[in-house]
């Protein structure tokens, strides 16, 4: 490669071309002797030689030491013979020659290139009746030989310092694309910390680390002091600890300065440090990567700083889940953390479905294989639980607790199972067998989450009566709920006279929809007082708008939206019916998230909402408006299973089609 960049150069090639024509210029000039006319024929065809060196064409004959040789030795040779012989001043066109040899790497082909030179001289000396070898002709040989000697030393280096360079380039390619390789690597395993435990997280990284960068040493800590893990590649009688002032100190100066920072301090007996910052994008540094004895290089710095930015949302998430300190025995989040993260949840009018779980039995397995034996399966189910992405805690000897977002009565059926076999298949082979009870409960936002965590132990308490799993949640006193949802009902008719049958047949829709879809009797009963009391908030929008026999502008409309809202806040305010606002606000929410008031979407909505939605869509289409046509049952059923998926929820959807097949011959399937 050096030798093509040589040949490309232009350098060399205008050097011939200044040459040949300062011999020209001496040759016209007559200086040093009236010359013939093969030394005007030499210098001429030294031009082009240059011009093609100078262009690098043609390649591989440019790329050839032997080719310019013999080139410059028959030019050199036409000028010599033409001025005199072996007596010739022009013979220092040999000496040029042979430096200009100097350029090219290939030694070997430099080395037969001498001879070349030489016996260009002797053949113009001999040609010019030269027949022995005189003091002025033997020095002017042995002038050339020193010169050439030179030039294939200096080319031999250059082949060396080519080789080397070209080993060097090499090793640093290679090195370059096992880095590469192994921060590919690294984004590839990153999302999958997000399931390790925070122990293991902060392992891995200081592991990692270390084989990025081959230092010796590696800390990853977090600012609670209480999270930290160290990595060491060999052996010495001390480390540095957490708690060194100097680890200490990186530590907190790269969190407040959320940057790399070094430190030349001598650390039990090591140098080199170097910290790193978790800065989670949005967040404050949870801690920082601290890495010690070497010399670490801006490319190590940039490694570290890829490892940190991929390992600190699996960091924040796991100090998230466990603000409350973890369970020692199985690492996972503790009764305190669970409180948090309820309260953070519910605070802000968020759905969640809390599952409790107790191991059937525990004390048995104990006494037959021993607490340590106990203590491994219990280990065991966490990790279980971790690998199936449950954000789980433990709040007790035997309990664990499962936290979802959202509310879904089938998702939480699915996970209730998958705790159950999670439990089975660990203690299947083993002469006491064990089972799990699970218990889950809706929250409605807003409550306390230690009433919330009772709750949903005491579902599990009654799941292991029921052998399996079972939905708990507090509906108000009857008689008291149906006084107030009568005086709604009726204040919402005296408003607009067709809301009270329009509500009254939702609630009968939406109670045999539940009771298709196999929910419990509680669920049913709630989801049907939510059916009933869903458009309450209509009581509030103005009678220009509620009334009017057309369709309503931009404005008109965006003050229909509020009616949800003013429906939750009615309830509110009129108590005993909190359990029913989580279906009132939110039975416009879509699928898809583009509806309304909150744009929830999915399982973040919860269930009662999605089959209110349904059921309300279904009837006001067989229904009919003054500025709307009626359809029926069978063309609505047909435009609500159309937007299943984005406006409404298939299974629920799936619901309504059960229900009018088993009630073809009515409008609706609800004698309303």
């Amino acid at each position: 490669m050096a030798d093509l960049e040589s040949a490309r150069s232009p350098g060399p090639g205008l050097i011939r071309v200044l040459v040949a024509g300062a011999v020209l210029t001496l040759l016209g000039a007559g200086w040093p002797v009236e010359a013939a006319w093969w030394a005007y024929l030499g210098a001429v065809l030294a031009i082009p030689l240059g011009i093609s060196r100078a262009w690098g064409r043609p390649g591989p004959l440019v790329r050839e030491p032997l080719f310019w040789a013999a080139a410059d030795a028959l030019c050199a040779s036409l000028v010599v013979f033409g001025t005199g012989g072996a007596d010739s001043w022009f013979f220092v066109l040999y000496l040029i020659s042979a430096l200009g040899l100097s350029r090219f790497e290939q030694a070997e082909k430099v080395l037969l290139s001498g001879p070349v030179l030489m016996a260009g001289y002797l053949a113009a000396s001999l040609a010019q009746g030269e027949r022995t070898l005189t003091p002025g002709l033997g020095v002017r040989a042995a002038t050339i030989l020193f010169v050439f000697g030179l030039a294939a030393a200096t080319s031999m280096k250059l082949q060396e310092a080519s080789r080397r360079e070209r080993e060097l380039s090499e090793a640093l390619r290679e090195s370059h694309e096992q880095e590469e390789r192994e921060l590919e690597l690294l984004v590839r395993l990153a999302p999958l910390l997000a399931n390790l435990s925070l122990e293991s997280v902060l392992q891995w990284t200081a592991e990692t680390a270390s084989a990025l960068t081959g230092a010796p040493y590696a800390h990853a800590a977090l600012l609670d002091g209480a999270s930290h893990r160290t990595f060491t590649a060999d052996e010495r009688e001390a480390y540095p600890n957490w708690w060194h002032p100097e680890i200490q100190k990186l530590l907190l100066w790269s969190c407040r300065e959320r940057r790399v920072v070094r430190s030349e301090e001598e650390v039990c007996g090591m140098r080199g440090f170097l910290a790193v910052p978790f800065a989670p994008a949005g967040s404050e540094p949870s801690g920082a990567l601290v890495i010690g004895g070497m010399e670490s290089s801006p490319a190590d710095e940039r490694a570290l700083e890829m490892l940190t930015a991929q390992v600190a949302p699996a960091l924040e998430k796991n100090r998230t889940r466990a603000a409350g300190g973890r369970d020692h025995l199985t690492g996972l989040p503790g009764y305190s953390s669970l409180h948090r993260a309820l309260s953070s949840e519910l605070s802000g009018e968020r759905q969640v479905t809390l599952l409790a779980a107790d191991i059937n039995g525990l004390r048995r397995y104990n006494r037959a294989h021993g607490l340590a034996a106990g203590d491994l399966l219990l280990k065991d189910i966490a990790r279980s639980l971790e690998r199936l992405e449950l954000e789980a805690f433990r709040c007790g000897g035997d309990e664990f607790a499962v936290l979802l977002r959202g509310s879904s009565r089938a998702r939480a059926n699915r996970t209730s199972r998958l705790v159950q076999q999670t439990v089975d298949r660990l203690t299947s082979g083993s002469r006491t067998p064990l089972s799990a009870s699970v218990g889950y409960v809706l929250s409605r936002g807003g409550e306390d989450p230690g009433e919330l965590i009772e709750r949903a132990r005491a579902a599990a308490e009654e799941a292991k009566g029921e052998g399996g799993s079972r939905w708990h949640t507090i509906l108000p006193a009857a008689e008291q709920t149906n006084r107030t949802a009568a005086a709604l009902v009726e204040a919402s008719e005296v408003k607009m006279p067709y809301l009270g049958a329009h509500m009254r047949v939702v609630s009968s829709l939406v109670r045999r929809m539940a009771e298709v879809m196999g929910l419990q009797r509680e669920e049913v009963e709630l989801f049907s007082l939510g059916g009933l009391l869903h458009d309450v908030g209509k009581i509030g929008i103005p009678d220009e708008i509620l009334l009017k026999e057309g369709p309503l502008t931009d404005e008109e409309y965006e003050a229909m939206k509020s009616h949800p809202v003013l429906g939750a806040r009615i309830l509110e305010a009129a108590g005993g019916l909190e359990d029913v606002i989580p279906a009132v606000r939110h039975h416009h929410e879509r699928l898809d998230g583009r509806g309304y008031p909150d744009g929830l979407r999915g399982e973040e909505i919860p269930l009662a909402a999605r089959i209110v939605f349904v059921a309300d869509a279904f009837e006001a289409m067989t229904r009919g408006r003054p500025y709307q046509y009626r359809i029926s049952p069978h063309e609505a059923l047909a435009e609500i299973e159309r937007h299943a998926g984005t406006q409404f929820d298939p299974e629920v959807a799936s619901a309504l089609r059960r229900v009018i097949e088993e009630l073809p011959d009515r409008r609706t399937g609800t004698g309303g």
